[in-house]
């Protein structure tokens, strides 16, 4: 590859003495720096010819302090106009639909103190609790109890509580009160938008400029303000110990993005006819596999983890980006954070040229984890329709199984190649799930159904997921795919918090005894070959397994039982010998024990118990 340079520095190199711009546009004959001091029009415009260097990038060394100033480049040559300007795509700072981005001084965008804070994330995926969550979602509600709401400083706001109780903690506090270690936090990286605050609502799932942050959730919208509000939020979250994980779509771009101008048919997957292929199902998929495109994803994720601190990804449609860049990758950032947490959607969007997908099986093993749907299915039934799941019926025993050792006897090589999860930002939620598989339940019926879910979920291997709502019982009125929905239905409704406590309760207390208990926790397929039995349970609809805790360090228990009775009737479990104490039971979770056991224990329809000895 003729044209290849691990090693460039591209993008803009700012520094108060000198400004250096760098492009990969092997193609041009000619290249321009366009400066500028306004987004659009002609103020204090100058063009600046580059030089080419080696390999295909042009550069350019302009002395003086250029911070403030706008940018863009212009090239001339066969199949280029110079007199259209074209976006960086390495730009930190774009300031709404303009090419042109803003040089900035990123050191001054620091808030005070983000540099040297130091926070403890947890060693290992299995430590984890994900939380998925949307900026807007968040804190838009009229009862968010926030003042900056819908923005990224929203997120920094604590003392935040429902306007009518106080004692019903929101936004921040309610994340660090629920017990999870770190926030998924849906895309933020520039987007198809014009950034105005009439803009429609978009989860920001086409990306633009994948090194800056976008706009409609910045209070700032001109200017360096919106790197300095979300890197404010990015340090709230790490002053309460909890991370922050970017949900991240390197698999494809909106028309927009300056790829295709830079280096026509270069970083898109081509048919054999020469047209983009649509592994994505939104117009084209990214080559990842191409070496400066790959080298666009391994810099622009170290870029994230070293100028924002974030601590780690999610991959939108990880299937699109081939696995030797995700092995890189995986190398690269955990010579920066040892504890980088990067995992992602094992499928596409649709058919690909890439040899082979990046599959659950293909990812086993690797260090990067994947979503087990199978999983997520067995416990809830179809996602937009369909059948039920072992919550409403009894259904997929079997799955359940193999979802509660981590996907061992499934796909995982270990229980950290794999999420357990049944509710994130696509598709039905779980209460909606429940409300078209089982219209004539009762509203008590629905949400025991919401805690066997949790329990499910919180006492399985591998490493938990929750969709932000979902410990309360989040409803989008039916909607699976909320993505240009307004706020009525994509905003959390902290009401809910408050109608249903017991289900939040539920879930909190159960991260809470996960937290307490390595037993939940296994790292490696022999522990949990070795230390999780399966007993031949009272009901067909039923399951009932013990983990061995002996001389398992940090485990206070010689002996977990986890009993989940998905039948319509109550079902009694023998419970062997002697003394057994219950720390959950089908309405109440925590680490206080709530009662005694000996001999059986009966387990309402529906719920669950979890005992220890």
């Amino acid at each position: 590859s003729r044209f290849y340079d691990p090693d460039a520095r591209l993008g803009v190199t700012y520094t108060p003495e000198q400004t250096t711009f760098r492009v990969f546009a092997p193609g041009a004959l000619t290249a321009q720096v366009v400066l500028a001091d306004e987004v659009t029009g002609d103020a204090g415009l100058e063009r600046h010819a580059m030089r080419a260097g080696k390999k295909g990038i042009w550069e350019l060394t302009l002395p003086g302090d250029h911070a403030g100033k706008l940018y863009a480049y212009a090239l001339g040559g066969l199949g280029f106009d110079p007199d259209v300007e074209i976006a960086d795509p390495y730009a930190v700072c774009m300031q709404g639909r303009s090419p042109r981005s803003l040089i900035v001084n990123l050191p001054a965008t620091d808030p005070p103190g983000f540099r040297e804070q130091s926070y403890d994330l947890p060693d290992s995926p299995v430590d984890a609790v994900i939380y998925e969550m949307h900026v807007r979602d968040f804190t838009i509600a009229a009862n968010s109890g926030v003042d900056q709401k819908g923005k990224y400083l929203g997120l920094t706001e604590g003392g935040t509580t429902l306007p009518d109780d106080p004692a019903i903690a929101t936004g921040i506090d309610h994340l660090v009160e629920l017990g999870v270690t770190h926030v998924q936090i849906m895309p933020i990286q520039d987007f198809d938008n014009h950034e105005h605050a009439e803009d429609s609502y978009n989860w920001g799932y086409m990306p633009v400029h994948f090194n800056s942050p976008d706009g409609w959730f910045a209070q700032e919208i001109r200017g360096p303000g919106r790197i300095r509000e979300l890197k404010a939020a990015i340090q709230a979250f790490h002053q309460r110990g909890i991370g922050v994980i970017l949900d991240v779509v390197y698999n494809h771009t909106a028309d927009w993005a300056p790829f295709e101008e830079l280096v026509p048919g270069y970083y898109f997957r081509l048919t054999d006819a020469g047209n983009f292929s649509n592994g994505s199902g939104c117009g084209n998929e990214f080559a990842s596999e191409a070496p400066m495109a790959r080298k666009y994803i391994l810099d622009s994720v170290r870029y994230w983890v070293e100028e924002y601190r974030v601590d780690g990804f999610r991959f939108d449609l990880m299937g699109l980006i081939d696995l030797e860049t995700m092995r890189l990758m995986k190398a690269d950032l955990e010579k920066i954070n040892p504890n980088i947490l990067i995992y992602g959607e094992p499928w596409t969007g649709g058919h690909t040229p890439l040899k082979p997908v990046t599959t659950k099986d293909q990812t086993r093993g690797t260090g990067v984890l994947a979503f087990n749907d199978h999983f997520r299915d067995a416990i809830k039934g179809g996602r937009d329709g369909g059948g039920p799941g072992f919550i409403q019926a009894g259904a997929d025993v079997g799955k359940i199984v193999k979802g509660l050792m981590g996907g061992i006897h499934d796909w995982a090589q270990d229980p950290v190649d794999a999420i357990a999860y049944f509710e994130c930002h696509d598709n039905l939620t779980a209460w909606d799930k429940l409300l078209q598989s089982v219209p004539d339940g009762s509203d008590e019926l629905k949400r025991r159904m919401m805690r066997l879910a949790a329990l499910t979920l919180l006492t399985a291997q591998g490493m938990p997921f929750i969709h932000s709502g979902q410990e309360f019982c989040r409803s989008k009125q039916g909607h699976h795919n909320s993505y240009n929905q307004p706020d009525e239905i994509n905003q959390i409704d902290w009401q809910r918090k408050k109608t249903y406590a017991d289900v939040y309760a539920y879930h909190r207390g159960l991260i809470a005894l996960r937290k307490a208990h390595p037993a939940f926790r296994l790292r490696t397929r022999a522990e949990v070959e070795r230390r999780v039995h399966f007993d031949s349970p009272p009901s067909p609809f039923a399951i009932t397994y013990r983990i061995d805790g002996r001389d398992l360090p940090g485990e206070s228990a010689e002996t977990v039982l986890v009993l989940l009775n998905g039948s319509a009737e109550p079902v009694a479990f023998p419970l062997g010998e002697g003394q057994w104490g219950v720390y959950v039971d089908g309405s109440r979770a925590g680490t206080d024990r709530l009662t005694e056991a000996q001999g059986k224990i009966t387990v309402p329809a529906r719920s669950g118990a979890v005992l220890m000895r």
